[in-house]
């Protein structure tokens, strides 16, 4: 399955393993050159959502009832994705969704304190989330599309394919490394490498190779997907950060691009199967406030395969040729 299928279905939704325990006291081992060692596959498959739902509102993380109930919501709804969208139904079972560490948060979002994105700015375009398409289909009922999807959907299925160009991005297998890092619904694995002056944080589909040697950032004229990023250790945590990005990827959560984003991410060893993420995004040009999010990272017995996807996939051909006879339907 194309990874923008992958996108539908934004929320994991499995069962919760055990708790890392954390001590306060905890030190990482060493690496040959005295840092903290972070090295290892790590896993941040969450059940938490990016945004706090609405019906939590008032509240910061879910009871277990709270939890269960709505992994069962958003698991009927996800069953409900094949009756309407040009998906193939191949179940989710090839996927690996356990979550190994408890999470019961209702976000990962920690700043704004609602939990929610801050306002965006003006005129800034914010394309719908998969998630968004996920809470919609939960709230479904008596066969009906809630008011609230049928408009998220619109915005996809009303637009013209007349090029290549007029696809998403994933859709043209033109994805590069998330900054911040995001839970998405799979690919949740997370491998690092460290030598004396630099650490090498690799997934299935993407990589980022991080300065540790003092170096500037490159001049602001020279951009790239992922942006450029430098590191620095300050006492037990890894802190990076990230800017120079170019203006074809969202800032986040589909607002804006982040032309003028800045990302300071930090991860600290503190357990020996755990690390803990969390990222700051300042991006004044797209949101009115700043971003801070966080998330838990367990320790596993995996491997990073390499990901195939490619430009121009041989399905890109049927989509315009299947666009063209619309339109000479829609013609007679």
């Amino acid at each position: 399955m194309k990874r923008t299928h992958c996108l539908l279905f934004f929320v994991v939704l499995t069962a919760v393993g055990v708790s890392a325990q954390q001590d306060p006291k905890y030190r990482a081992p060493r690496t040959e050159s005295r840092q903290p060692d972070l090295q290892g596959v790590w896993n941040f498959n969450t059940g938490v959502p990016l945004q706090r739902p609405a019906s939590a509102a008032a509240k910061k993380v879910f009871t277990r009832d709270e939890f269960d109930a709505r992994r069962v919501a958003l698991r009927n709804a996800l069953g409900l994705i094949g009756k309407f969208a040009p998906v193939e139904d191949v179940g989710l079972d090839w996927m690996d969704g356990t979550l190994h560490v408890e999470d019961l948060r209702t976000s990962l979002i920690t700043y704004p304190e609602n939990g929610r994105l801050p306002a965006v700015v003006e005129g800034v375009r914010r394309m719908p989330q998969p998630e968004e398409f996920i809470a919609a289909l939960a709230e479904m009922k008596d066969g009906k599309l809630p008011p609230a999807l049928g408009a998220l959907l619109a915005v996809f299925q009303g637009a013209r394919r007349d090029s290549y160009t007029d696809f998403m991005l994933s859709e043209r297998c033109l994805i590069d490394a998330l900054v911040p890092m995001v839970p998405q619904f799979d690919d949740n694995v997370l491998q690092i490498i460290q030598g004396p002056d630099h650490v090498v944080l690799v997934t299935d589909f993407w990589r980022r190779v991080v300065p540790l040697d003092g170096r500037p950032h490159v001049p602001g004229t020279m951009r790239s997907w992922a942006g450029t990023s430098r590191g620095r250790w300050d006492g037990e945590t890894l802190v990076i950060e990230t800017r120079n990005f170019n203006d074809r990827l969202p800032s986040l959560a589909g607002v804006g691009t982040g032309l003028d984003k800045v990302v300071t991410e930090r991860l600290t060893r503190t357990a020996s199967n755990r690390i803990d993420y969390s990222a700051t995004v300042v991006d004044p040009k797209s949101f009115k406030d700043r971003i801070e999010l966080s998330f838990p990272m367990a320790l596993v017995n995996s491997q990073v395969l390499d990901f195939a996807c490619h430009e121009g996939n041989y399905s890109m051909r049927n989509s315009l040729s299947a666009a063209r006879l619309a339109d000479a339907q829609a013609k007679k």
